[in-house]
Parts: structure tokens; C-alpha cells; sequence
């Protein structure tokens, strides 16, 4: 066997620029939303106590198994947070020493990251801490920008503070500073969105139109009576929804919001469009969605302690069991899809390349023999029929166990 750099002829581009030409990447990505394949969920521990680890299971795949991802900034001692997704992008941020952290840019499908520069505002003698942050796309120039909200000391007061917004442009990859913000956001991590990035604080959201890099207040959120709960935003199918409880036994309802501008970001409102019933106590721990399913009737919700699929028509549930994940008692879940976006141009791998390995006729034919016998065990050992066909009627008789409590 041999080794190869392209698999198209050496006249035209290699299959290396295919994959880190953006427009290309741009148009893969499209085709996987539109056709909603190769959806992923990433899932990651919770306990900051313990070393980071990222796996990720194949909606494709129905969730069955996972399989462990390379952590770029893992350390024995520190772990790694998720501050926003985009597109196939991850913002991975560390903390270095007291409130400082590193920061990087991460594609965990092409295995490539680059560590972005620090932040200016981490030099500043008055910084205090970060306080949000955000990742989203502007299409126009076909650039991905980073928001950091940060909180700094304005004099020796402790309440005298400012909160400093940075943005960074991984066009230009530089920082730069833009008006500051009055009041710190509640949210940790911004919700991208159509166009703009969004914090619940309080009783209302806070956007962020990544184009203009202009903040804006959000229409209030639906308006559902003095005893309304409402639950943080969430980002479900790529829009916007806030999670409302009228009343105890109203359930879960969630409210789209649609934009009524022409597509203006810092315009629009909310539309009612589906309830979640007999999900438990849902004024205490409401679930938070996921995903849609391929075919649109069913959700998949993150119970806290579980995952399952909720079945809009027959309002049932029933578990999902991802098997292989590392024994840690929380995880953190994020909802994907598998992109070629790359995350810079000096970005590199977090872990060994995989090599492509074709037949050439020209080697010696024994020694094909000899690697294809030891490929066929390798494969053997991984996939073994027999596991498959008892993981499969595990899978099954599981499915047929739905639970239909409250």
C-alpha cells in the first residue's frame, strides 16, 4: 500500500485545497442543512474538577454510540469551556491564571484549531473578568467574529466598573475595542442567530448584530400573563425560541421568534409554535431542546439526567442511550453540524492527520496481502458482527421501553 496526497489528478487542485477552500466549505455545509445530514452532538463533561474530555455521537447514526474527540486546549489541571458555536466552529476557552484565560478556535470534524491572540483588554491593569461571549458568521465578507464582554475597573472603587466589548475578526485576525455595554449580560454564552447574537438578561434579550457590531434591545418576550415562568432562550433548528410556562399544567410552550423587518436583526416578534406536555416538573428543571428529528415529528430534549426523544403527536418519550461515553455524572450537549469551516489560516491539527491510503499497483502484492489482512483484523476487532447484532436488539428492546410518566 501506498501513500497519496490527492485522489483527483495532479493537473487540478488537491484534495487538501478542496477542503480549505471556503467557498467550497460554504456550499458543503448548505447541502448538509438542507438535506439534514451529518448533524452531530458534541457532548462534554461538566465537572470542573476533572480534565475535559469531548466526544460526539451521528444523529445519522441515531445517537447509538460516541465516538472521543481530540480536546486542543486539554489540561490535567484546568478545564475547557464551550464559550459559542457557529457553522462547525467551537470558542474554547481555558482558564491560564486568575481570571485570564486562552482562548481558541476548534474544528473538531477536520481536527484543526488555531489559538487566538490575547485579548488586549487582558493587559489592562484595571481587568476584572470576562463576563459573555459569542461566535457568529457575517456571510457578506465570509467572516467569523468573536464578541467578549468584559468587566474592568474603572478606579479603585469596586463598583466603579466598566464592561468593555471586544470584537475579534478572524478576517483580519486582530482585536478591537467597540462601545462598551451599561450593564453586565447574564448570559454566559451568546445564541447565534440569523445574523446577530443573543443574551437573556433578566426578563429581556440583549442582541447583537454581528455585521454592524451594534447592540440592540429585543422586542420583549411574549406576553403570557403575571404568572408566566419564562425559561433562558434557546437556539433550536438555527432560529431563536423562548420557553414559557403559563401556568403548572399549561406545559412547556416555546415561542419562535420571527422577524418582521424584511429581515432586519434588531426587528421582529414572537409566534407561538408548539407545546411540550408531561415532561415532569417543568416550573423546577424545564428540559431543554436539542434537535428536531430528520423527519420533523419528534424533539430531542436534554432532561437533565437523561436525553429522549419527545413525539409531538402521541406525546411520548423515549431514552436515548449513548454508549461509550467516559463515566462522569453530568455532561454538557451542543448540537452541531460536520463542516469543512476552517478555523484560520495558520491553524493546526489537535491530534495525529489521517492518512489516506489507496492501492498502488506497482507495490509488491504480497505485502498487499500481508496489510489487507491486517487491516481486516483491525476492522474485525473494531467492528465485530456479533456486538452489532447484540448492541442492535439492546437498542431495540430499549426503544420499546417508553417512558410514558409524568
Amino acid at each position: 500500500m501506498s501513500k497519496v496526497e490527492t485522489l483527483i489528478p495532479s493537473s487540478g487542485p488537491t484534495l487538501y485545497q478542496h477542503f480549505n477552500n471556503q467557498d467550497f466549505a460554504k456550499n458543503h455545509l448548505n447541502r448538509s442543512i438542507q438535506s439534514k445530514t451529518g448533524q452531530k452532538l458534541i457532548i462534554n463533561n461538566e465537572d470542573f474538577t476533572v480534565t475535559t474530555d469531548f466526544c460526539y455521537a451521528e444523529f445519522d447514526g441515531n445517537l447509538d454510540d460516541s465516538y472521543l474527540l481530540n480536546n486542543p486546549l486539554k489540561s490535567s489541571r484546568r478545564c475547557t469551556s464551550v464559550c459559542g458555536s457557529c457553522n462547525g466552529l467551537f470558542l474554547l476557552g481555558i482558564y491560564v491564571k486568575d481570571e485570564n484565560m486562552d482562548f481558541a478556535l476548534w474544528n473538531p470534524f477536520t481536527k484543526k484549531y488555531k489559538k487566538l491572540p490575547a485579548c488586549p483588554v487582558q493587559t489592562n491593569p484595571g481587568f476584572k473578568r470576562f463576563m459573555c461571549f459569542g461566535l457568529g458568521y457575517v456571510s457578506a465578507t465570509n467572516d467569523y467574529k468573536i464578541v467578549m464582554i468584559s468587566e474592568v475597573w474603572k478606579s479603585n472603587d469596586d463598583d466603579d466598573v466598566c464592561f468593555q466589548v471586544w470584537v475579534f475578526s478572524l478576517n483580519s485576525n486582530s482585536w478591537r475595542r467597540i462601545q462598551d455595554v451599561e450593564d453586565e449580560l447574564f448570559s454566559w454564552v451568546g445564541l447565534y442567530a440569523n445574523g446577530a447574537l443573543y443574551w437573556q438578561n433578566k426578563d429581556k434579550c440583549v442582541g447583537f448584530d454581528i455585521t454592524n457590531e451594534v447592540f440592540f434591545n429585543l422586542t420583549l418576550l411574549p406576553d403570557c400573563g403575571p404568572t408566566a415562568i419564562y425559561h433562558e432562550i434557546v437556539l433550536l433548528g438555527g432560529n431563536l425560541y423562548s420557553p414559557v410556562i403559563r401556568h403548572e399544567l399549561s406545559g412547556l410552550e416555546f415561542y419562535l421568534r420571527v422577524s418582521d423587518n424584511g429581515g432586519e436583526v434588531a426587528g421582529g416578534s414572537w409566534r407561538k409554535e408548539f407545546t411540550i406536555q408531561g415532561v415532569g416538573n417543568i416550573i423546577l428543571s424545564a428540559p431543554y431542546p436539542l434537535a428536531y428529528s430528520k423527519e420533523g415529528d419528534s424533539i430531542l430534549l436534554n432532561g437533565g439526567n437523561w436525553v429522549y426523544w419527545y413525539n409531538f403527536e402521541n406525546q411520548k418519550r423515549t431514552r436515548v442511550e449513548i454508549l461509550g461515553l467516559p463515566g462522569y455524572p453530568t455532561y454538557n450537549l451542543y448540537v452541531c453540524w460536520e463542516s469543512l469551516v476552517s478555523p484560520g489560516n495558520d491553524s493546526a491539527f489537535d491530534g495525529r492527520a489521517e492518512e489516506v491510503i489507496i492501492e498502488d499497483p506497482e507495490d509488491d502484492p504480497e505485502d498487499d496481502s500481508e496489510d489487507d489482512s491486517e487491516d481486516d483484523s483491525e476492522d474485525d476487532l473494531e467492528d465485530d458482527p456479533e456486538d452489532d447484532s447484540e448492541d442492535d436488539s439492546e437498542d431495540d428492546s430499549e426503544d420499546d421501553l417508553e417512558d410514558d410518566s409524568d
